[in-house]
């Protein structure tokens, strides 16, 4: 390993002392040559002349090292060429290269390198592989590759669509800020290690679908186009946090075995979480949705959305779905929880668990509310109203107290301008005579004799004349009734 070092401290000293210097002219046939022979090839700022093809080597396999940084290759074919030792090309632009089917049993190492054509196809990597900051200026494949150690794209520039298809990371993947100005084609994907998206910009389509994450970190990244993770399956913890997705994001279908974490994520389009499984906890905290936010048929564990910011219009969409808790108080979605009785009860059932009691009797209101809606008309929809106006469905007791002031008010003025009540010289109990009835009640006397008949009877030294008696009936009766709507109404809700 010495020996590596000092190779590559004493490439970058030549690739400093030549770098303003013009490229040296190599045959590509000398190259072939010295790789033939087994000796290594160590050139810095070359350009190869003719077309360098390796598959001519002895069984294709090139045994010593191969280091050509900082050069360029016009013509180069490497296709099912198998690398023993390592292969350096860092820095270097190739115009038309092929690595399909390719192995490197040794460290590949294409940083900063420049491909104008193409393709790692069924390539192999069994050591770390570095393509950090390498500039695709065409269409790229990787399909069916398969990075057994690291696989480093950091600061990768992908300027047309870059096809991963099939591919396979088995151990820690790197693509922190590439740019990828076309596709980024990622299907039934293998990321057995750690897969790092931070900071990357898609400006086509994302497609991730049928794909498996480890731990998998988008936190930052921006999806201009539509973003696919159907089918995807994350076994680890998984972060979206930060990321902008500026179309459609589908995570349909997917899985989350740990946590997943989206909070501050921005979705301008719809957000599609239809079928998905979240075993763990699924934070949506401070995200925005200016479409909707659809979890219809998910099975989730735990679903925070406080603080959640949703645009006039987005919908969250609930049917089927099946949850544990669902944190997010009841006057910042009501305006948007799609109607369906299923849902509302489910999410009344689960601030009950919370001990959101406010929350649940919001929610149980609207649910009552919008039950009615639907029914037609009948003795059931009557009874509703019936309840909904006395008692607010049994959650509002202020409903219970506003009906009771109106009934006193209205029979207090009702005996006032009825001169229905008169004062009384003896007690209610002994027979009337003609002139014991000398006063006419003034309207303080009125609303103090409406409001002891609401609360149990009128007093003594007032007397209903007329009709009048048999108001006083009726607001007894209905005075029983509301007080009793009002103390129901008010235990249950203090009991809590």
């Amino acid at each position: 390993m010495a020996w590596r070092l000092y190779v590559l401290v004493a490439l970058v000293v030549m690739a400093a002392a030549s770098s303003s210097q013009a490229q040296q002219v190599i045959a590509a046939h000398e190259i072939i040559a010295q790789l033939e022979s087994n000796e290594p090839v160590y050139y810095d700022n070359i350009r190869i002349q003719g077309d360098l093809n390796l598959r001519s080597l002895p069984g294709g396999r090139v045994a010593s090292s191969l280091v050509i940084t900082n050069s360029t290759f016009a013509n180069a074919s490497f296709s099912g060429v198998t690398f023993v030792q390592d292969a350096i090309f860092w820095g270097s632009t190739f115009s038309n290269a092929s690595f399909e089917k390719a192995s490197f049993l040794g460290q590949a190492d294409f940083a900063n390198a420049s491909f104008a054509n193409g393709s790692f196809s069924f390539a192999s990597f069994a050591q770390p592989a570095f393509f950090s900051g390498a500039v695709f200026r065409n269409n790229i494949s990787f399909e069916d590759a398969q990075f057994a150690k690291d696989a480093f794209f950091s600061g990768a520039l992908f300027m047309d669509n870059a096809n991963f298809n099939y591919s396979n990371f088995e151990s820690y993947s790197y693509f922190p800020a590439a740019q990828f100005l076309g596709d980024a084609i990622f299907s039934d994907v293998d990321f057995s290690g750690a897969l790092d998206f931070s900071a990357a910009n898609i400006a086509g389509r994302a497609n991730f679908f049928s794909s498996r994450f480890g731990s998998a970190v988008f936190s930052d990244s921006l999806f201009s186009g539509p973003a696919h993770f159907g089918l995807a399956s994350f076994s680890g913890l998984t972060s979206f946090g930060e990321a902008v997705f500026a179309n459609e994001a589908n995570f349909n279908l997917a899985r989350f075995s740990q946590a997943a974490y989206f909070s501050d994520a921005v979705f301008n389009g719809l957000a599609l979480f239809g079928l998905a499984k979240f075993e763990d906890i699924a934070s949506l905290q401070s995200a925005r949705f200016d479409d909707d936010l659809n979890f219809k048929a998910s099975s989730i564990s735990t679903i925070l959305l406080d603080k959640a910011e949703l645009a006039k219009g987005s919908r969250i969409i609930l049917n089927d779905t099946d949850f544990s808790r669902f944190k997010a108080h009841w006057n910042d979605i009501e305006e948007h929880v799609v109607w369906d009785p299923g849902a509302y009860l489910a999410l009344i059932n689960n601030y009950h668990g919370l001990g959101w009691s406010a929350d649940e009797d919001d929610c149980y209101y609207q649910y009552r509310r919008l039950n009615q809606a639907g029914k037609d008309w009948g003795w059931s929809r009557v009874i509703d109203i019936l309840a909904w106006l006395s008692c607010g469905y049994g959650v509002r007791p202020s409903y219970a107290v506003f009906w009771s002031l109106l009934t006193i008010l209205s029979f207090g003025l009702l005996f006032w301008r009825g001169d229905g009540i008169r004062r009384s010289a003896k007690p209610l109990h002994e027979p009337a005579e003609e002139g014991s009835l000398p006063e006419h009640a003034t309207i303080r006397n009125a609303l103090f004799f409406s409001t002891m008949v609401f609360l149990s009877q009128g007093p003594i030294d007032f007397l209903p004349v007329g009709r009048y008696r048999y108001y006083v009936i009726l607001e007894g009766i209905l005075g029983w009734l509301l007080l009793a709507l009002f103390l129901v109404t008010l235990g249950r809700v203090m009991i809590r």
